[in-house]
């Protein structure tokens, strides 16, 4: 079987081919420019917003328009994400980053990531279980920050963590990885 390639950048070898390709199929991304995905890139709030509300509603979900706020301080309502930050926070998936505001060009930690894509998945009023006496990760201590979140992913078969027993909770979420936890929490073709 011979493998194609949507990404220039994504050669068949890449770690995490299969579910870029799979991203790229569903239709909730046509990548970072012409022709490349940009696997190593960092993953913003504002991007977050998009990959999570094409992932929830498909490939041709648009947001509703912003009108004359965006609910966020910092996020003007002529900014190039305004809409789906606001139909994010409408849906109860965000509440920002405190203060007011949704900080759109901060990046996003894999530990911010487990709270809004299991809200996207399972509704806004999820609250994953307990989490128990360990996370089962050896650097997510059990009262940490989305403790409980990072536990239910692992149960939910949406990650691994980060290898060694780790989740790396510090760590941004890039381009690739957002692959993987979007096609495995919404079951993307």
């Amino acid at each position: 079987m011979v493998r194609t390639t949507t990404f220039t950048d994504v050669p068949t070898s890449y770690w995490a081919w299969q579910y870029i390709e799979r991203l790229a199929s569903a239709g909730v991304t046509g990548g970072c420019g012409t022709g490349i995905y940009c696997p190593d890139s960092t993953v913003t709030r504002a991007q977050m917003a998009i990959f999570l509300l094409k992932g929830m509603y498909g490939s041709s979900y648009a947001p509703p328009a912003v009108g004359v706020s965006t609910g966020f301080g910092d996020v003007a309502t002529d900014y190039w994400a305004a809409a789906w930050i606001k139909q994010l926070a409408a849906e109860g998936i965000t509440g920002g980053c405190g203060g007011g505001n949704y900080c759109p060009d901060n990046v996003v930690t894999r530990a911010q990531m487990a709270v809004p894509l299991l809200k996207a998945k399972n509704g806004s009023s999820y609250s994953p279980p307990a989490v128990g006496v360990s996370t089962g990760f050896n650097d997510v201590a059990a009262d940490a920050f989305a403790a409980a979140f990072i536990k239910q992913l692992v149960a939910d078969g949406i990650t691994a963590g980060c290898g060694n027993s780790n989740y790396c909770p510090n760590d941004s979420v890039t381009r690739a990885q957002m692959a993987v936890f979007l096609v495995r929490a919404f079951n993307l073709p």
